[in-house]
């Protein structure tokens, strides 16, 4: 029978849990219960006329005297206990002789002190409906209990169990504003102390003057796990970062996290900026180690900035505004820097802000623009297809390159949005030129925010449906100091986009930040070997055996390649005999605007 494989529920074993976690939610049992049940029991004392009384609750396997008269013990075993029977009846448990009860004729309490030979107690009952234990009458000689005094004392026990229910609701309001002043001052994700804590405690020890100096921390790609692998994930590498932090300082340092995924220390006992600066590059260094959540490894770089007191500020509202300064000028000097605040940064940070309001506007004017840049097959000239280049035509200043804003652009929110304009430019145009009959390859460039969206696959198979363009004449490049972070994810996202047919071409190819790797985990088509490695290469120098080295890879991984930077024809012979297949450079032409190619792509045709 199925019903036979089940066990009975053991009704008293869990009547006896519940009424233990009762007991336990009461805290009655560290000795600090309320005062008044002492009064009581002296009360209990003098009406009775008994030797001794007891407030006692019983625990698994003790009973604790809360209060007590005639009795030196404060505590004995449960199996002694006269209390424990009586927590199962309603009303009072009446013992007239217990040397006559077989349940009790042996106990040590009645055999020696305090020779206990009456016992009445009242069920402490409380408003759960567990009775936690008694208000106890001893005395040491055989006694009865009338109906009145067994009135009296459930009218005493009563009392104690209206003081137990007033110290609960004491404690829980205690524990609550404990818990309050905890949330208000403790950040709720890491524990770590939140704004308004470290505040208060960093603004102390600079009134006493003590030696600081204070790092602000920017986590660099935190947004983009946010993106790709939910907020779920991203608060746990928060509070491993947290973690990861606290483990580097010592015990006098405050940390504190200031909100999203900014986090602050303040050095106490460090005065001077070069101790500050080897603080700020261990720690720095420690995020290279990446971070293993979920059995996913997530690579972060950090930029911090650093201030010290007193040269920096006196108060920490100006120590953090100075640091965050020097933040700034981290963040300008590209991933896991540390900037060292000086006071000329006020006015780089003010030029930055207001080229940040410009970029916005831009961007909502229609100034920027793609030019395209040719690629050519070395062999014999021939057009294959462009890169698409974004430039800004400033309303002032003209025709501006990547280099005047792109470092600001990339650290906007705003860079996704461009880049999705890019590509959806590129793609339109690649796809006019298509059903003109000249199909081309158009690369894009994809910025970090946007190929970390992690809606990439989608956007691309959308605009490729958009304007009907064979997946074949699109390529998404990237660069390698895009390509090493996080790599995992990376590779599901670039594999989702080469599962459309679009090419993966790897951009700077050789300038330090990736290792080989990036080939074997990467879907990577194409590599674009950089322009600094072909504008001086010469047979047997350094550069031409990185090239060769470069283009042997590429066949040995089967992938194409493509040179940089290709200015003169003695360039372009010696390239194509090391091997290389395609290039691009001023040699074939500089980048231009769509309409200025019409002429060039109309000589191809011819």
């Amino acid at each position: 029978m199925v019903g036979s494989l089940i066990p009975e529920l053991d009704i008293s074993t869990h009547t006896e849990a519940k009424r233990l976690a009762a007991l336990a939610d009461y805290g009655v049992l560290d000795g600090t219960a309320d005062a008044e049940f002492d009064t009581i029991v002296e009360l209990a004392v003098s009406l009775f006329g008994v030797s001794g009384a007891m407030v006692s609750f019983v625990a698994r396997d003790e009973q604790v005297f809360a209060a007590r008269r005639g009795v030196e013990a404060c505590r004995t075993p449960r199996s002694m206990s006269f209390c424990a029977h009586a927590l199962d009846g309603h009303d009072v448990m009446v013992v007239e002789d217990a040397l006559l009860d077989v349940r009790f004729a042996d106990n040590p309490l009645v055999q020696g002190p305090p020779n206990i030979r009456f016992y009445a107690g009242a069920p402490l009952r409380v408003a759960s409906g567990d009775a936690l234990g008694t208000l106890c009458l001893i005395h040491d000689e055989p006694r009865t209990l009338n109906d009145r005094d067994r009135g009296l004392l459930r009218t005493l026990a009563g009392i104690v169990v209206e003081r137990l229910e007033l110290w609960r609701s004491k404690q829980r309001h205690e524990a609550s504003e404990r818990r309050l002043t905890r949330l208000a001052h403790t950040d709720g994700l890491t524990g770590l102390p939140n704004r308004v804590q470290f505040h208060s405690q960093a603004q102390e020890v600079l009134s006493d003057r003590e030696a600081a100096a204070l790092l602000l921390f920017d986590l660099d790609g935190f947004k983009d796990v946010n993106d790709v692998f939910g907020h779920a994930t991203g608060d746990r590498l928060l509070l491993a970062v947290g973690e990861r932090l606290q483990s580097l300082l010592e015990d006098q340092h405050l940390l504190a996290r200031l909100g999203g995924d900014e986090f602050v220390i303040l050095l106490r006992g460090v005065g001077d900026a070069r101790s500050a600066y080897k603080v700020a590059e261990r720690i720095h260094l420690s995020f290279r180690e990446g971070f293993d959540i979920d059995g996913q490894q997530l690579q972060l770089e950090t930029c911090i900035g650093l201030a010290v007191a007193p040269y920096h500020g006196e108060t920490i509202d100006t120590l953090l505004r100075h640091a965050d300064l020097a933040l700034y000028r981290a963040k300008d000097e590209g991933g896991g820097s540390v900037g060292y605040f000086e006071p000329h940064l006020r006015h780089d940070v003010e030029t930055r802000r207001s080229m940040q309001t410009e970029l916005h506007r831009a961007f909502e004017r229609g100034e920027f623009e793609l030019h395209y840049q040719p690629q050519v097959t070395l062999s014999d000239g021939k057009l294959t297809g462009m890169e698409a280049l974004l430039r800004w035509q400033h309303p002032e200043r003209g025709l501006l390159p990547p280099s005047e804003f792109l470092a600001t652009l990339e650290l906007m929110p705003l860079s996704a949005r461009v880049g999705e304009w890019v590509l959806r430019t590129a793609v339109q145009q690649a796809a006019a030129w298509a059903a003109s009959g000249t199909p081309l390859v158009v690369a894009v460039n994809l910025s970090a925010a946007q190929f970390l969206s992690g809606y990439l696959p989608d956007t691309v198979a959308a605009e490729l449906r958009r304007w009907k363009l064979p997946p074949k004449l699109l390529e998404l490049e990237m660069t390698e100091r895009v390509a090493v972070k996080n790599t995992q994810s990376s590779a599901a996202i670039l594999r989702a986009v080469r599962a459309l047919g679009v090419g993966i071409a790897l951009d700077d190819f050789g300038t330090g930040y990736a290792s080989l790797s990036l080939l074997r985990d990467l879907p990577v088509s194409r590599l674009k070997i950089d322009r600094s490695f072909t504008k001086d290469a010469q047979p047997g120098n350094h550069d031409a055996a990185l090239i060769d080295a470069i283009v042997r890879l590429s066949h040995a991984f089967n992938l194409g390649v493509v040179a940089e930077g290709i200015e003169t024809a003695e360039q372009s012979q010696f390239l194509a005999e090391m091997g290389c297949v395609e290039g691009q450079g001023y040699l074939y032409g500089r980048p231009m605007c769509a309409r200025d190619l019409d002429t060039l792509i109309a000589g191809a045709r011819a």
